[in-house]
């Protein structure tokens, strides 16, 4: 007869038969093992992946990313890549700055390309264009000018740049954030200076009433319009931009500018003289033209 102990001792005999075979036992091909499955909760994404750094434009992120990428090593990889980065605002921050608006410096990409182009858009529509075969040398920048040579920027309106390059068939885009530019100064070809002012930097919104930010801008306005030549009918020129040049309050509007500039200028309203024109370049705006400038042995004493 067994006693108790000797019981127990074939139990724990029988137990470790038992685990020994099942930890000798082949895995079955649909079962997957407690490492393996470690291995694959665990493990990272196969192949390079293009990161897009959050908006800046320093030179060390773009040759980061763009060194990343498989065109800028050997021309292979699969489809365009694209980096986003901050365009200068501060460039158009101020009154009325002067071109250029946009700028990019092709020094700051050090990915291989054969040619390249340079874009600057409104929304989706490309309003310029250049581009090159080789390496671009020299910075590139827009002064407001659409592919036509003709004035395309509107003050009020928002533009970006993008720089593409291409090698084999891949390319890599550099695309820039919107850039609201709010006014402008452009000289024009007759040598007068346009100074141009969004809409809604002057008006609030599908009103004739005057915006609270419109004061700085018809101020800046008079005041270089009061330090030129005054022309010899004693006029002064203006041209409004409007979705509906006939519509009630674009006349309305016409004559609130002319009212509130003529107050600064401190003339009466019938000599600023304000043409209302449709806004062909995208957005409406306002314009008042500076007198060239005779000089002072021209002038009439």
């Amino acid at each position: 007869m067994a006693t108790p102990a000797s019981v127990d001792y074939f139990r724990r005999l029988s137990a470790a038969v038992i685990l020994a075979a099942l930890l000798n036992a082949p895995a079955r091909a649909d079962q997957k093992s407690e490492i393996s499955s470690d291995i694959t909760v665990h493990s990272k994404a196969v192949g390079p992946a293009l990161a897009v750094p959050p908006p800046a434009a320093a030179r060390p992120v773009i040759d980061e990313v763009l060194d990343s990428l498989p065109l800028g090593r050997d021309g292979s990889g699969t489809g365009p890549e694209t980096v986003h980065v901050e365009a200068d605002s501060a460039r158009v921050a101020g009154l009325f700055p002067e071109a250029p608006f946009l700028a990019f410096s092709p020094a700051r990409v050090r990915a291989k390309y054969d040619d390249w182009a340079f874009e600057v858009l409104d929304k989706d529509k490309v309003v310029w264009r250049i581009g090159g075969v080789g390496p671009a040398r020299d910075d590139l920048s827009w002064d407001g000018r659409g592919t036509d040579g003709r004035l395309a920027a509107a003050a009020g309106r928002k533009y970006r740049y993008r720089f593409t390059g291409r090698r084999g068939g891949k390319e890599f885009k550099v695309e820039s954030d919107p850039v609201l530019l709010k006014s402008f100064s452009r000289r024009e070809y007759q040598g007068e200076t346009r100074l141009e002012v969004g809409a809604p930097q002057l008006f609030t919104d599908g009103s004739a009433l005057l915006a609270e930010t419109a004061e700085h801008y018809l101020a800046e306005i008079a005041a270089r319009l009061s330090a030129a030549d005054a022309r010899e009918d004693g006029t002064y020129h203006c041209e409004y931009y409007a979705a509906a040049p006939k519509s009630r309050i674009a006349k309305a509007r016409a004559k609130a500018f002319a009212g509130a500039l003529a107050a600064d200028l401190k003339t009466t309203s019938d000599a600023v003289r304000v043409t209302i024109l449709p806004a062909d370049r995208g957005g409406e705006s306002f314009a008042a033209f500076v007198p060239v400038s005779r000089g002072p042995s021209l002038r009439n004493e």
